[in-house]
């Protein structure tokens, strides 16, 4: 039997819940607490990405998104090209040097930024310094590359800061360097954590000159854009929170080579490295603070002690990581596709999504991760 509710038999006050209830339904998660519908800033992160000769089908996603949204930034987050330089060995040590495929490995990523009106920038991580310890081999490699970025997408155009800035920090330098985006509402602080390692490694005066430079400038930037109020988001390539490959116990084989070795977290110089930079964030107390890296080839996300972590490391490469259970006073999440992260501003609130997707069959699937409500 089929029933019909005639509205001149409801009354009034029940037609004024209903009426209220779907007009508040319709509405974006927050939007009752003053959340706009549509965010005012949009920032993209990507990492080792520098593994196919194509571009593949996580970056494709992302080009999408970029040319939607021209009011943001993107950052490759390091790891921007692979190579091998063993030729015995089945792994991966090596960079960008000028070579056909290494061109081929940079373009794929380059190549999405055609007729992108945003801002976008590569960081260097430790295959683009080819993982070496002797500073001058790292450096010249490394330089190398940056100039093909810088030169590449000096002819984009459109990109809002193609004449510099491409490359960040720029020459072998650790950073920080900081740029302000959003009318000056969120403050971005790039590093080079590699060669944050390599001093860490070293023993020699200069090295200790380095260090204490750059955390007593990180803190100083950090100390000003708290005071301005700025969003504050720390980009480097090595994480400081992770669950892949990187943060479990040195295998046998890694331990015979530095540049092997130095990859992982439990690596002495990398661990005093990571344990410096969360040390300062703590002790500063800046509340709500994102800390952005690449290096695991995962998507992770962190939150404890109103701190943020990501990993968006899945670029090109994917391993996995272990799902597991989070303790009581953090929220995370790991996933083990392809993919990359989304920040979006809303004024004084931010919503993290995850793009990720199993192969480039299956579709895009969008999982936001945090601001939801």
């Amino acid at each position: 039997m089929k029933y019909k509710i005639l509205f001149s038999q409801v009354p009034p006050f029940i037609l004024l819940f209903l009426f209220l209830s779907l007009n508040s339904r319709a509405q974006m998660p927050g939007t009752d607490k003053g959340i706009p519908e549509v965010p005012a800033f949009k920032l993209f992160l990507v990492g080792d990405a520098g593994e196919g000769d194509t571009t593949g089908a996580a970056l494709l996603d992302l080009k999408a998104q970029l040319l939607a949204n021209p009011n943001s930034a993107v950052i490759f987050l390091g790891d921007n090209c692979y190579l091998k330089s063993f030729f015995l060995l089945p792994v991966e040590t090596g960079g960008f040097n000028g070579s056909k495929v290494a061109i081929r490995r940079m373009m794929s990523q380059l190549d999405i930024l055609t007729g992108y009106k945003g801002f976008a920038c590569f960081i260097p991580g430790n295959h683009d310094w080819w993982n070496h310890q002797n500073l001058k081999k790292g450096k010249n490699l490394l330089l190398a590359e940056q100039k093909f970025v810088e030169d590449t997408l000096r002819t984009f155009n459109a990109l809002q800061n193609h004449e510099e800035g491409t490359f960040l920090p720029t020459n072998g330098s650790p950073g920080p360097v900081a740029r302000v985006f959003n009318e000056g509402k969120i403050r971005i602080v790039f590093m080079d954590t590699y060669r944050l390692i390599m001093a860490e490694a070293g023993n020699n005066p200069e090295d200790s000159i380095l260090l204490n430079t750059f955390f007593g400038e990180l803190k100083r930037q950090l100390t000003e854009a708290s005071e301005r109020n700025e969003k504050i988001i720390m980009v480097g390539h090595h994480p400081i929170r992770s669950a892949g490959k990187h943060s479990k116990p040195l295998p046998f084989w890694q331990k015979l080579s530095k540049r092997f070795a130095d990859s992982n977290t439990n690596y002495p110089p990398y661990h005093r490295m990571i344990v410096r930079l969360d040390s300062l964030l703590k002790e500063q107390h800046y509340p709500g603070i994102y800390y952005v890296s690449g290096h695991e080839h995962s998507l992770e996300y962190f939150y404890s002690d109103s701190m943020h972590y990501i990993v968006s490391g899945a670029g090109s490469k994917i391993d996995e990581v272990e799902i597991e259970s989070c303790s009581a006073d953090e929220q995370c999440l790991r996933w083990n596709e392809a993919g990359f992260f989304e920040i979006d501003f809303y004024g004084e609130k931010e919503k993290v999504l995850m793009y990720h997707r199993k192969d480039s069959r299956s579709d895009v699937q969008v999982q936001c991760v945090a601001g939801c409500k």
